[in-house]
């Protein structure tokens, strides 16, 4: 195994949620930082009396709208019943000993029903804690305009334990801000994306990102973008420092209203020093005549930023894209090392990597990246290459097996050899199978030619990914 340098990894934490809600939601304002207060909201209270305290709570989330809300202050949910309505944090500058805190109370998981609206926003606020609560609204197709929890422009955020479905945008979204934490998050049928994490283009990144241990599944698409593609299950752009980890996306993007381009599992853009690790993408889609709908992507604009560690399968387009679309900005010095493709773009790619640029960036195309150490195990082809412009992509030490009828490793015509490959293993069944020659490829001066064994993975358990993605590479063969 060749030694190399690598673009440094970080760990990092933080969360930030935000939205402006319609009239009547219930909002959280700023307040003068003393004397904390707990405020419980139980619709089961038929009492009297309702006055946030535990013994007498708020029976409706409006019971809120006039409070103004302090640093350390905390809205109690009941766990024992359903909510409507909606929640607003805004303007709260709370501190790291007094966050500002939404969660439950009373031994269960508080659910609102936000109908037509985003069910939490949080807009311009700092350390804002939301954990242990389930959102959810009318459904992508029957009414709803919002995202379940909205994040806007806002530091020190956490969102943790969270569920949020039936929402046009998405699960989990958040614009702007830093040091934004979102973990042991479940996202389901919402349009746009699973969860959503984006600067704005020509303004400030995202910085210090942290998604971990969440599951995006059945995110089908947006009815609303018919120019631009939707269904992702988690998205990353306009970022700067982030780490998505132990995360897993499936059954996304098969609802998309558009040809075209379209979304991925896991998937980053514009984004410097971004590391996706120990993931699992699987059985995400596109439209009936979307482009897409693969298993990990680093998009237009990556830069120092490492793919490693993550198994993707059968995904309807290639399980790794490495892309650089029209207008991105540099597109350069990353990996993607350790990673396993099986049997993925079975309907668009017909590889487990593909390799595309925009013809916009001839002068500054996909560069300088490393793909080593992975395994492909595809039916067609192992990299398939749509772009006369790359600089300085390695190929090295990677896994080649060609299942089906495919005799052909690269595809691309004279693509590919904008690109080196150094000791790469290559193997074809059907080669095998008929007693013909091994398919040779002539720009790999340290080609080996030798039969690759490997056994599909049963049960995937997230948090030993690493461990059966590593058993996958580097097997005995």
């Amino acid at each position: 195994m060749r030694k190399r340098a690598l673009p440094g990894l970080l760990l990092l934490a933080g969360a930030a949620l935000s939205y402006a809600s319609p009239a009547g939601a219930a909002t959280v304002a700023p307040g003068d930082g003393r004397g904390a207060r707990t405020f419980h909201v139980d619709p089961a209270n038929d009492g009297d009396m309702a006055d946030g305290s535990r013994e007498h709570p708020f029976r409706t989330l409006d019971d809120l709208s006039d409070m103004r809300f302090r640093p350390g202050d905390s809205i109690l949910l009941s766990g024992a019943g359903t909510l409507e309505g909606r929640i607003r944090v805004s303007g709260v500058k709370a501190t790291p000993d007094a966050p500002v805190v939404i969660t439950s109370y009373g031994g269960g998981r508080a659910e609102i029903l936000s109908g037509e609206s985003s069910a939490i926003t949080v807009e311009n606020c700092e350390h804002i804690h939301i954990k242990d609560v389930a959102v959810r609204g009318k459904g992508r197709k029957e009414g709803n305009k919002g995202s379940g929890i909205e994040v806007t422009d806002s530091r020190h955020v956490r969102i943790e334990h969270a569920e949020a479905s039936g929402y046009l945008m998405n699960g989990i979204g958040v614009t702007g801000g830093e040091d934004i934490r979102i973990a042991h998050s479940y996202t389901h049928d919402n349009g746009f994306n699973g969860i959503e994490v984006t600067g704005r283009p020509g303004g400030d990144s995202v910085r210090n990102v942290y998604v971990g241990y969440c599951i995006a599944e059945n995110n089908p698409g947006c009815p609303a973008i018919t120019d631009n593609h939707s269904g992702s299950g988690i998205l990353l752009g306009y970022v700067r420092h982030a780490l998505v980890e132990y995360c897993e996306a499936m059954e996304n993007g098969w609802d998309m209203p558009r040809p075209g381009n379209g979304p991925v599992g896991i998937w980053g853009y514009e984004a410097d020093h971004l590391t996706i690790q120990y993931c699992y993408s699987h059985d995400n889609k596109t439209s009936p005549n979307g482009y897409d709908g693969g298993g990990f992507d680093f998009d237009g604009g990556i830069t120092n930023s490492v793919m490693q560690y993550n198994l993707s399968m059968n995904n309807e387009g290639a399980g790794y894209g490495l892309f650089q679309f029209g207008g991105a900005g540099v597109w350069s010095d990353n990996v993607m090392r350790y990673n396993v493709s099986i049997n993925d773009g079975w309907k668009y790619s017909h590889a487990g990597i593909f390799v595309w640029c925009a013809p916009e960036h001839k002068d500054s195309p996909l560069c300088n990246t490393l793909v080593h150490d992975n395994l492909v195990v595809n039916g067609s082809h192992s990299i398939a290459f749509s772009s006369p412009y790359a600089s300085g992509l390695e190929f090295a030490d990677n896994k080649f097996l060609l299942t089906g009828t495919g005799m052909e490793h690269f595809h691309g015509d004279d693509l590919k050899s904008l690109s080196s490959y150094k000791g790469n293993r290559y193997w074809s069944q059907k080669a095998e199978r008929d007693g013909s020659p091994q398919p040779r490829e002539p720009l790999d001066g340290e080609a080996v030619y030798g039969k690759i064994s490997y056994s599909p993975p049963g049960r995937i358990d997230i948090v030993r990914i690493k461990g059966i993605v590593s058993d996958l590479i580097f097997g005995k063969d």
